[in-house]
């Protein structure tokens, strides 16, 4: 018996690594479409495309695993929370890697133009929800719910830099009409960076569910849609 619970306690560590895995791969591609963005790189933002069928099949994966354990170990409690959490996060995540690649068409889109001005706050709220994401990946393994609410106070951060970026392009769209179009494409990165976060915290929510079987102690609620 021991020996069974030992195997499966190997298999939950198991998909742990790959959910890391998983959110770091998602956490490259959005790093990798800023930084296409910003240095005006279309070959750079064109891999970042490409990279999504990765983080699409590790999603696929991680699917097929969370079903192998459900029906062969049968958790209970914590372990099945922690399975279950998995088959939410992996979704997140999944559409983190998205917004990555919807990030990377605009830089591909932008490749060719002359920027308004030097893009800055962009670069600052992708490091901030960054940071997030890795933050929230590390408590998922070390169950640090400190580190939980650290990542769902970030989020405020991060609305109040998507709320200037916006007033701040609004601006530019009503005091040059050329620039129009190229704002608007730039709204719509901090638009996605701004979702990416809300999806951070969806998984740090998910992670305080594994360990206390609640979601009422947080102190936010940003569900992210799909």
């Amino acid at each position: 018996m021991a020996s069974t619970r030992l195997h499966f306690l190997e298999e939950l560590t198991a998909l742990q690594d790959q959910l890391l895995e998983m959110g770091s791969e998602a956490n490259a591609m959005l790093n990798e479409a800023v930084r296409a963005l910003v240095e005006q790189d279309e070959e750079r933002a064109n891999q970042v495309i490409a990279r999504d069928e990765i983080v699409d099949e590790q999603d696929l994966q991680i699917e097929a695993e969370c079903m192998r354990l459900i029906a062969l170990q049968q958790p209970l409690a914590r372990d099945l929370r922690l399975v279950g959490t998995a088959f939410k996060v992996i979704t997140d995540l999944e559409r983190i890697g998205d917004h990555a690649v919807d990030i990377a068409k605009v830089a591909r889109k932008l490749a060719r133009e002359t920027f308004y001005q030097p893009l800055v706050d962009i670069p600052h709220m992708a490091n901030l929800v960054s940071r997030m994401l890795k933050e929230v990946m590390a408590a998922f393994v070390s169950h640090d719910l400190d580190a939980v609410d650290a990542v769902v106070a970030a989020d405020d951060q991060v609305d109040l830099l998507f709320h200037k970026l916006r007033d701040d392009l609004h601006a530019v769209m009503r005091r040059d009409p050329t620039l129009v179009v190229q704002a608007s494409y730039l709204l719509f990165v901090a638009h996605y960076l701004e979702r990416i976060a809300d999806h951070t915290v969806n998984i740090a929510e998910r992670i305080y569910y594994v360990e206390t079987g609640s979601l009422s102690q947080l102190s936010h609620s940003h569900q992210a849609s799909s």
